[in-house]
């Protein structure tokens, strides 16, 4: 009986350590798809964009994954090769992709460093959905909810334009790239001259029906007897203010950055900072 109580009371001290220590180790969660290392999704946020990479993996066969982390590998900035190194080993270090080729694409954020990075996977080019284009939009758009603290925003944006490349891949069996300027401007002339025509058709009618009517030289003609005497005019101001909207300065520390082909079938953004 003495022997329970001693081996009782010496593991006791254990028992409070691993009570302290279990609810810290469950922060990080951990999926298949998804890796939050530091606990800024809700656990129904994780489960859903789990269950959107696992959606992806099955129809489209492109593993797409997102790693939240600390940092990329230091506890301060680091380069666009840093980075690049970071993401891959990553990848690598935990077997992912989807097939033979392990085809794939992650987005990796880290909270504390404020840095983010997007990494491709694809031996055989010809099977990867992401353009450059398509990837710079995608990450144009994250970064806005992401300079915002809003991290589940910022995760399910990137999967859900991910999606939209991922179906317009299937769909068209090519990568979706961003309009040339010449097309954009065409379209947007076109939009405007459309009802430029139309509104010149109406007013050319409508002159058409005036040219009965003929020219008075005296405001007065237009203006009935004794229905309007203005004498004075005079203008008062009592309030004036000035409002000034500061022009953002676009700031870019990354001189390195931009897509760049890294070997083995990968291939990298560069990334910055948000």
């Amino acid at each position: 009986m003495r022997i329970k109580t001693r081996l009782l009371l010496a593991l006791a001290p254990l028992a409070l350590f691993l009570t302290l220590c279990v609810p810290s180790l469950a922060l990080a969660q951990t999926g298949t798809y998804v890796f939050d290392k530091n606990d800024v999704l809700t656990q129904s946020e994780f489960s859903e964009l789990e269950s959107q990479g696992a959606q992806y993996a099955d129809t489209y066969k492109v593993g797409v994954y997102l790693l939240i982390t600390e940092n990329m590998g230091k506890p301060n900035k680091v380069s666009s090769d840093e980075r690049t190194d970071f993401a891959i080993s990553y990848y690598k270090d935990h077997s992912l992709g989807v097939g033979e080729r392990k085809d794939g694409i992650i987005f990796v954020l880290a909270k504390d460093t404020r840095q983010y990075v997007t990494v491709k996977h694809f031996e055989d080019k010809g099977t990867d959905p992401f353009s450059d284009d398509s990837v710079d939009y995608l990450e144009d758009e994250v970064k806005g909810h992401l300079s915002d603290d809003e991290w589940y925003e910022g995760s399910k944006a990137y999967y859900d334009i991910i999606g939209e490349h991922l179906e317009y891949f299937a769909h068209y069996g090519k990568q979706w790239k961003e309009p040339h300027p010449i097309v954009t401007i065409l379209k947007v002339a076109a939009t405007l001259l459309i009802p430029l025509m139309i509104a010149y058709g109406i007013v050319g009618s409508e002159k058409e029906a005036m040219k009965t009517a003929r020219m008075q030289t005296e405001a007065s003609n237009y203006v009935k007897p004794d229905g309007f005497d203005l004498r004075v005019s005079t203008d008062t101001f009592l309030h004036s203010s000035l409002s000034v909207i500061p022009i953002p300065k676009h700031e870019d520390s990354d001189s390195d950055s931009g897509w760049s082909d890294s070997g083995g079938g990968f291939s990298s953004s560069g990334g910055g900072d948000f």
